[in-house]
């Protein structure tokens, strides 16, 4: 798999290689367990088994085009608490594409990597473009990335962390390619993509991780504008 996305500091101590494993919204979770340190989580299911995506027109670097319509994000400052803070909490997988997910930890209490491993479980290839995806995580990320099994080309995301308490965070994430074929931009049927969290370790349960996540593709090329817009989010670039 390749890295993507990619933005922060990166430690000086840590070294090692990345071996990576080779949306209505609906969900299901696996048997609770409370499992903390390193580790990869059993697998669950969300998103329905079939789904209706349109594809969006135009070529690379075509900025009026759909297919580059979050090549240029914003950042959308909001005042007032975020309202994710306010929301029922998030106890089971949900999507609105079919997918399975899975988490991996590593590392210890001063700073690990929380990856989320999700597989396109359909026999058709998807976009993945602008879509949106929240969850909780230990808090102070340095580093998050984006990793694929497909070739990729220049990255952004739509970014922000909102401190939860207790050492984690919610964080709420929009993917965006930019300059590259629709081709870079697909999840691959039976395939895995990851989003990638380094930072300070946690207490925090990796199967609490993983039942906390939500992931909204893009369906209808509206690029999820409204949930960036909500949460207030911050445009990274590459």
């Amino acid at each position: 798999m390749q890295k993507l996305i990619r933005h922060g500091w990166v430690v000086g101590l840590l070294a090692g290689a990345l071996f990576l494993l080779g949306l209505g919204v609906t969900g299901h979770t696996a048997t609770a367990t409370t499992a903390v340190g390193p580790g990869t989580t059993s697998t669950v299911t969300g998103g329905p088994d079939t789904f209706t995506q349109v594809q969006p027109t135009g070529a690379p670097s075509e900025y009026d085009k759909p297919l580059e319509r979050c090549a240029n994000g914003t950042s959308h400052p909001i005042s007032g608490p975020n309202p994710i803070l306010s929301e029922p909490a998030t106890t089971k997988f949900t999507s609105n594409l079919p997918l399975t997910l899975s988490v991996r930890t590593s590392g210890d209490i001063w700073w690990g990597q929380t990856a989320l491993v999700f597989t396109n479980r359909s026999n058709t290839a998807f976009h993945i473009d602008c879509a949106v995806i929240t969850f909780v995580a230990p808090s102070g990320s340095g580093d998050h990335s984006f990793q694929n099994t497909v070739t990729f080309g220049h990255p952004q995301q739509d970014y922000v962390e909102v401190p939860k308490g207790g050492g984690n965070s919610y964080y709420i994430i929009r993917l965006g390619f930019h300059d590259v074929p629709l081709a870079q931009r697909i999840a691959q049927p039976g395939k895995p993509f990851e989003y990638q969290l380094n930072g300070p370790g946690s207490s925090i349960a990796r199967e609490a991780i993983r039942d906390s996540v939500r992931f909204y593709g893009d369906l209808d090329l509206k690029a999820n504008d409204a949930l960036v817009k909500k949460y207030g989010t911050d445009r990274l670039t590459n």
